[in-house]
């Protein structure tokens, strides 16, 4: 089981660089 902060954590690690390159993205490609 995991518990509520492992959740957190990776729910953050997996989100963090989507938005990351997503504003990257819109920066480059405007």
């Amino acid at each position: 089981m995991l518990t509520n902060t492992q959740v957190l954590v990776a729910l953050t690690l997996a989100i963090v660089p989507a938005l990351l390159a997503f504003r990257l993205g819109k920066t480059l490609y405007s």
